[in-house]
């Protein structure tokens, strides 16, 4: 029997000691409340983040968007222009005169047209430079005695020809014996473009 008295008072210390720990939590409501509410707040807290976490790779993605969008932009631009250069150049090679006459030729067919004497000028062609986009023929011309007016008119019909040509090295001198008339040197090119693309 000694053994049941035993059992017997270490229940009864046991049954004590849940009944404590029961007052105790009893008693301790205010600080399950408080143990609960921090609980929320660090769930709130890393639903928070989580969503943060989520909305700056989103605002991330829309900034790389944008810019995608911007160079996107800036591309087709530089293809319009691509375009539009590629069609001027196709243009001008098409007025370019292909070597049907040569260019002393039509030089001098202008100043024959701009009643200026045979006597009075002279034309000297160069050797033509060959470069990666075309290929420059030139043609050195010089005038004596000529007036103002006359000057002007062989300009621009050199210039408004339906060749493609280039006036450069204009040398205009008035002459001592009489300052109406002028002595004129200038060059006058002529360009072929070579293949492009």
């Amino acid at each position: 029997m000694m053994d049941t008295n035993a059992v017997l008072e270490d229940l009864k210390t046991l049954v004590n000691k849940v009944r404590e720990r029961i007052q105790r939590i009893a008693a301790s409501e205010r600080d399950r409340k408080a143990v609960g509410y921090a609980g929320l707040g660090a769930a709130v807290l890393i639903l928070y983040l989580i969503f943060q976490f989520f909305s700056s790779g989103t605002g991330r993605l829309e900034k790389k968007a944008q810019a995608l969008q911007i160079e996107l932009k800036k591309l087709d631009s530089l293809r319009n222009e691509y375009i539009q250069s590629k069609g001027r150049i196709e243009e001008l090679s098409k007025s370019i005169k292909t070597g049907d006459e040569s260019l002393i030729s039509v030089v001098e067919k202008i100043l024959v047209e701009s009643r200026v004497d045979r006597g009075n000028f002279s034309i000297k062609s160069r050797t033509s430079t060959s470069g990666d986009l075309y290929d420059e023929t030139s043609v050195d011309v010089d005038l004596k005695k000529i007036p103002l007016d006359r000057m002007v008119d062989v300009l621009y019909k050199i210039q408004t020809t339906t060749a493609f040509l280039k006036v450069s090295k204009l040398r205009p001198q008035t002459r001592f014996d009489n300052p109406d008339l002028m002595d004129v040197s200038f060059r006058v090119s002529t360009f072929k473009l070579n293949k492009v693309l």
